[in-house]
């Protein structure tokens, strides 16, 4: 069967994707680490060649997923912030308001 459209017109709205660092190098430094934590891990960006301290990470599966890049990601927000929004206009009242009461219309009403 074949996938649907958009139905209603309404779409989802996404997060922008993170820019991520890559590790390094992983491994055991044989020393005492935090509960739940089993290695240390050093990262590098590929795109401001951002490099992070070494980090206590649980296992090489999460060290392999990656961090956010700080620089990257800081520098991105700002940009999307700065961005002017389009105005959107405020609903301008026609008088009929005025004339109801308690959400029923005035008999004078055509």
């Amino acid at each position: 069967m074949a996938r649907q459209r958009n139905l209603f017109g309404w779409k989802r709205p996404y997060r922008a994707p993170r820019i991520l660092a890559h590790l390094t190098d992983c491994g055991d430094h044989g020393s005492v680490y935090q509960p739940g934590m089993r290695m240390v891990a050093l990262f590098t960006c590929p795109r401001c060649q951002w490099e992070s301290r070494w980090i206590d990470m649980p296992s090489v599966t999460a060290c392999r997923k990656g961090i956010a890049c700080e620089p990257c990601n800081a520098e991105r927000a700002k940009a999307r912030n700065s961005v002017a929004r389009p105005h959107t206009p405020q609903r301008v009242s026609s008088g009929r308001a005025e004339k109801r009461q308690n959400g029923i219309a005035s008999q004078s009403e055509p």
